[in-house]
């Protein structure tokens, strides 16, 4: 029985397979089809963690393919009573669920994997390491308007603590494109020491003839610490704002996972700019979660 837990798992066939099929599924005027050929097939969502539109578009897609849906409340649920999300898993598989999507701020999924036989994981978010679905839509997202194997691609912000930034890097080994990455030193320092990708510190030259420019959420609730941060001098230096991007390339296309702050990682009218494709993002989610539970329901 085959899992979703990392990009790292996948080849590029595989990868190129997802966005083949995710893209079945938008019509001629972009709108997501239905297809409900899992009537039998029961998916819950367990997030231990916050989320918007990684819960939402995984529960429109097992909708749209005639899937039960199980949304686990957690906190009317017997972890608040102090059981093991182990045991709780125990339960859910004697239940017959079919497929467990788990968001978990830590790595607890892998353990899970090995002590259930019956039900399919994918992870909606481990902890800082990886969030395959979304690197998958993201890679999804840039092919709609870009040659991935012929791009320049910036990505810049909260390198250190992104599992987004890790999954996308994961899928994009694949390909040829060239990707630089930019940020605070203090927040790319490990980055910094483990990737052999290119690292440039100031915004303004890392921007020269890129194609795509990723921007990341400051994700404080991963902090130790608050690393010394100043806002405004993350205003001044690294976000994408309109004079910023006037340096990329004219048909630069904007993206950020989200939640975006606007005003921080990107200003208001880049996100509301023809060159921004996030809310592209969010709807090729549901069609790309949609290609993820027909391959791993399919089993």
């Amino acid at each position: 029985m085959r899992h979703l837990t990392s990009l790292k798992e996948l080849s590029k066939d595989e990868i190129l397979e997802f966005l083949d099929l995710a893209d079945n599924f938008i019509d001629s005027e972009g709108f997501i089809r239905r297809d409900p050929l899992f009537p039998d097939k029961k998916v819950v969502n367990i997030f231990c963690e916050p989320s918007t539109r990684t819960k939402i578009s995984f529960e429109i897609a097992a909708s749209n393919l005639g899937c039960q849906i199980i949304d686990f409340d957690l906190s009317s649920s017997s972890l608040e009573k102090g059981e093991s999300l182990k045991d709780t898993i125990d339960n859910l598989a004697k239940m017959n669920i079919n497929l467990c999507i788990l968001r978990h701020k830590d790595s607890v999924i892998h353990e899970l994997i090995d002590q259930t036989d019956s039900m399919v994981f994918v992870s909606g978010g481990e902890g800082a390491i990886s969030h395959p679905s979304q690197g998958l839509l993201d890679i999804m997202t840039v092919r709609h308007r870009k040659d991935l194997d012929n791009s320049n691609i910036l990505i810049v912000g909260d390198l250190d603590h992104s599992r987004v930034f890790q999954s996308f890097i994961d899928g994009m080994t694949n390909f040829n494109s060239k990707i630089t990455l930019c940020g605070p030193k203090e927040l790319c320092k490990d980055v910094i020491e483990s990737s052999n990708l290119n690292y440039e510190a100031d915004l303004n030259k890392a921007l020269k003839n890129q194609d795509v420019v990723m921007a990341l959420r400051i994700q404080h609730e991963r902090f130790e610490d608050k690393k010394g941060l100043d806002k405004e001098s993350y205003l001044t230096n690294y976000q994408i704002n309109n004079e910023k991007l006037e340096i990329a390339n004219d048909d630069c296309i904007v993206m950020h996972p989200g939640p975006v702050n606007q005003g921080i990682e990107i200003s208001e009218d880049v996100y509301n700019s023809a060159n921004s494709v996030i809310l592209d993002q969010v709807a090729n989610g549901v069609a790309m979660r949609m290609a993820i539970l027909i391959k791993y329901l399919s089993q």
